[in-house]
């Protein structure tokens, strides 16, 4: 599971859309497979867990939150996620350089 801390689910909450976000669990399970086939799980576990667990209630924003703050975790191995798992660019900020 994803260790939540208020600082971090605040920071990521504003990353969420007003309206949330449109997700399909059914595409959460397609991206969690193709993560655990090409990367390796262990350096990903966070987000795996956070993906699990947002897969049994998609559209719960508080899960949402946990899959940006799982993916913020990952670092230098975002790129290899999205690669994999395209999927997760829902999640992404419109605004990556935080002008707004």
């Amino acid at each position: 599971m994803v260790q939540d801390t208020d600082n971090n689910l605040e920071d990521n909450a504003d990353k969420i859309k007003s309206d949330g976000i449109s997700v399909n669990a059914g595409d959460i399970a397609i991206a969690i497979e193709s993560l655990k086939t090409y990367m390796d799980e262990d350096s990903i576990s966070p987000l795996l867990s956070a993906l699990e667990t947002l897969k049994t209630e998609p559209l719960k924003a508080s899960y949402q939150t946990r899959v940006i703050a799982a993916f913020d975790e990952i670092g230098i191995l975002q790129g290899a996620a999205l690669t994999y798992a395209p999927y997760l660019i829902i999640f992404l900020s419109d605004d990556p350089f935080g002008e707004k």
